[in-house]
């Protein structure tokens, strides 16, 4: 049997055989265009009155037939260049704001870039949004068409909409100065927190003050002195696209160079949200970001070293120059910029503890003949340090006797030379025996005696003599240096003092110290330190002694 079907039933039965041939792919629709087949039957709601000139004509409120998708993903309205918004209650007398969709558009990006609106609360009003718009898809939004948004995320936004068309720039600074200025009038003379400026927190959380170190703008200017070379010339504080617009405060969140020609954001607070972090980077590939407080200096110049990509650099670094004295240096951090800073004596020293003061002048310059230049960081300067009295004293004797004259000066001692004692004295015997000695000085009730052995046995056997009357005896040796005249001397007086080698203050305290040979006695009576010394206490030793609060005395 034949059977004949009309023209039109055969071009129908046709298609339909070609559309089943095809591979199952093929016939799907792109996410972004399909539409559930209950919203196919839902009415659209209707819109209200125009309100003014900006509002969509009312004719255009009812979704047109021959174009489906776009009646399922937008509402009428006709819209100028750019973003306009207008009011309209919708749906029980909610009040709605008119938006067209630009390319690169979904519902986060709109409620972050023109909201400020991130986090739980963009969450809330994107179910909201498509529950308005009856969409399926958030990121499938037609280019061109309007969308409605729930009017109380945008507050004043509705307001200044209605009478112009802002720029995303314009835009972007006109909502950080709206926010601050509702921000101020809470909590006059509080800094406002960029992250609330720059609209990247919710309008629902508690908007907290930023505290701006002062140790930034310290740290600007020393890394202007560390690294000369300019930041890369595509790295800056505005960003401006189709899709988004996004600037930064520069005081909060400073640029500064890196070593390699990249740049280093500072975002001291920790405040700039993983969105804007991650624009900024993929506009920027050579762009680090240093999230560590600048209160912590020592790992917040860690950081920026690390980030900035020099050489080389390394924490705790000792200089020693000379050898007695022997001045050292502590320097926080060694900075080698090239592979070439060693063999051309070009290192840079960095120090950043402000708890101690900086190095004097004359020790920066022999720093730098040797090939290292210092750079530090908000460090104060001092005459001299306020304290316990402290005495550098330096002899220049050589003989004995002198030398014992010099230590007992040092000490405040003032003995008396060249007499002669009674053996006898005292015994009532009829006998008086002399006995010559070189010094006869008394201290705490206790009387001492010194004497300069001369190769006389007996004179020596008589000298020792006075032990058993109550004398100290002190008997030295010619050709005896200071050394052996102070350790003889301060032994015999009980004295916990001996010559060697010392620090004359603690490094760890000032960053820099001086070993120096000598006796270091410190008397507990009065409370002074003496340093005696018998070596060159050149003029800078002698800077460096009394700006940690030394007097310099002679003989």
């Amino acid at each position: 049997m034949q059977l004949a079907f009309p023209a039109g039933y055969r071009h129908l039965l046709l298609a339909t055989l070609l559309v089943a041939g095809l591979p199952l792919s093929a016939r799907a629709l792109d996410a972004k265009f399909e539409i559930a087949p209950q919203q196919l039957t839902r009415k659209a709601p209707a819109a209200s009155a125009p309100a003014g000139p900006s509002h969509a004509p009312a004719s255009s409120a009812a979704p047109s037939p021959s174009a489906p998708s776009r009646a399922a993903t937008s509402h009428a309205g006709t819209s100028h260049a750019g973003t306009s918004r207008a009011s309209e209650k919708h749906e029980g007398s909610r009040e709605t704001v008119r938006y067209t969709v630009k390319p690169g558009d979904q519902l986060y990006r709109i409620l972050a870039r023109e909201y400020g609106v991130t986090g739980d609360r963009a969450d809330r009003l994107v179910r909201e949004t498509r529950q308005l718009n009856h969409l399926s898809n958030v990121r499938g939004l037609q280019v061109g068409s309007t969308i409605l948004l729930p009017a109380g995320m945008a507050g004043s936004h509705r307001r200044t909409a209605a009478r112009h068309v802002a720029s995303p720039a314009r835009r972007s600074k006109t909502v950080s100065r709206r926010v601050e200025a509702a921000y101020q009038e809470e909590t006059p003379g509080v800094p406002v927190s960029p992250s609330v400026a720059a609209g990247s927190t919710s309008p629902g959380a508690p908007l907290l003050p930023l505290r701006l170190s002062q140790a930034l703008p310290d740290a600007r200017e020393v890394w202007g002195r560390l690294v000369t070379a300019p930041a890369a010339p595509n790295d800056r504080y505005g960003y401006l696209s189709s899709t988004f617009s996004l600037s930064l405060d520069p005081d909060r969140y400073p640029l500064l160079p890196a070593q390699d020609g990249g740049s280093i954001l500072v975002d001291a607070n920790g405040s700039l949200p993983p969105l804007v972090k991650s624009l900024i980077l993929e506009k920027n590939p050579k762009l680090r970001i240093v999230n560590e407080d600048p209160d912590n200096t020592r790992r917040f110049y860690r950081s920026l070293l690390d980030a900035s990509h020099f050489y080389s650099f390394e924490e705790d670094f000792q200089v020693y120059l000379g050898a007695d004295p022997k001045i050292t240096v502590r320097a926080d951090f060694k900075i080698e910029k090239t592979p070439e800073s060693l063999a051309k004596q070009d290192i840079t020293l960095l120090n950043v503890d402000n708890n101690r003061p900086a190095v004097p002048e004359g020790l920066v310059k022999m720093l730098a003949g040797s090939g290292f230049n210092l750079i530090e960081a908000n460090r104060y300067h001092v005459e001299g340090k306020q304290g316990e009295p402290k005495v550098l004293y330096q002899v220049s004797e050589k003989e004995p006797t002198a030398l014992c004259d010099a230590v007992l000066d040092a000490l405040s001692i003032r003995p008396q030379g060249e007499l002669n004692l009674d053996l006898y004295a005292g015994d009532n015997l009829g006998i008086r025996l002399e006995v010559p000695v070189d010094r006869y000085f008394e201290i705490r009730g206790q009387r001492y005696v010194v004497a300069l052995f001369r190769d006389d046995p007996v004179m020596y056997t008589l000298v020792r003599l006075l032990e058993t009357k109550g004398y100290k005896v002190i008997v030295l040796q010619k050709g005896d240096d200071l050394a052996q005249v102070a350790d003889r001397m301060l032994s015999r007086m009980q004295i916990p003092a001996r010559y060697r080698e010392q620090d004359l203050w603690s490094l760890r305290d000032v960053g820099y110290g001086v070993k120096l040979a000598g006796t270091m006695v410190r008397e507990g009576e009065n409370g002074r330190t003496v340093f005696i010394t018998d070596k060159k206490v050149d003029p800078l030793v002698q800077e460096l002694a009394e700006a940690n609060g030394y007097r310099m005395q002679t003989r």
